[in-house]
């Protein structure tokens, strides 16, 4: 932990970037390109005022700022993570997507479609709903979580606002990401109606659950030909589209 005093005042820098922490930086407009960048960034991440940080020197404020520095989010530093610990709580990351519930489902589909600055200001939340306490495991990665509520939703995201690395959100966000661009290409583009990202995977989501809700112990459905169903569907529904 780096720590220093300033006008009798000790500071301390954090040791990972929060999510909170994330935010402030990113909205703070041009900011990687002032020529104040350093004590700007200190200052954002400490409240030490700007103004004491210009009078320091410059080798001390370069120390400070290259260290904040070293723990900001690099695209190529962020990986998956399907659990974590914290406050001695395990969380894991949703194991299994056919048993999304529509729930969880929207309320993904509604943070991740949001606006630059919106988005930014709902990772927390978002967090909350991909990462909840681990119930029971098989293994390190078989794991099942507890059920989506919103109201403990809520108050996991408030936890995970200032104490849970930005990291573990990124990488969460670009696996969900990857995963609804996977299915997405299932759907051929029409010329007249192109149906947007998210619709064919709500489309494809439903089907998935009407698959699945439709087993049973005589008769079961493979990975391979329910895959195969969902893309002859969302192929004649492109054909049947782009007609009308």
């Amino acid at each position: 932990m780096v720590k220093f005093k300033l006008e009798g005042k000790e500071y301390k820098l954090p040791e990972f970037i929060s999510i909170s922490d994330y935010v402030k930086i990113s909205k703070v407009k041009d900011l990687f390109t002032d020529e104040y960048f350093y004590p700007k960034l200190i200052n954002i991440l400490t409240s030490c005022p700007l103004e004491d940080l210009m009078d320091c020197g410059f080798e001390e404020i370069n120390y400070l700022g290259y260290s904040i520095i070293s723990i900001l989010p690099k695209e190529k530093d962020i990986t998956f993570v399907d659990r974590f610990e914290l406050d001695g709580v395990q969380y894991g990351f949703i194991p299994n997507w056919k048993d999304l519930t529509f729930a969880e489902f929207i309320d993904l589909d509604t943070i991740s479609s949001k606006k630059t600055n919106e988005l930014l200001d709902m990772l927390h939340i978002l967090g909350a709903i991909m990462y909840r306490p681990i119930i029971t495991e098989t293994s390190e990665h078989n794991f099942t979580i507890e059920d989506y509520d919103i109201e403990l939703m809520k108050k996991r995201s408030e936890l995970f606002k200032n104490r849970l690395d930005i990291k573990i959100i990124l990488g969460g966000q670009f696996f969900f990401i990857n995963f609804v661009k996977k299915f997405s290409d299932y759907t051929q583009p029409s010329s007249t109606l192109t149906l947007s990202m998210w619709d064919k995977i709500k489309i494809i989501w439903m089907m998935w659950r009407m698959i699945y809700k439709g087993r049973s112990k005589n008769h079961s459905v493979g990975f391979w030909s329910s895959t195969e169903f969902v893309r002859t569907t969302l192929q004649n529904m492109s054909t049947s589209t782009k007609k009308t």
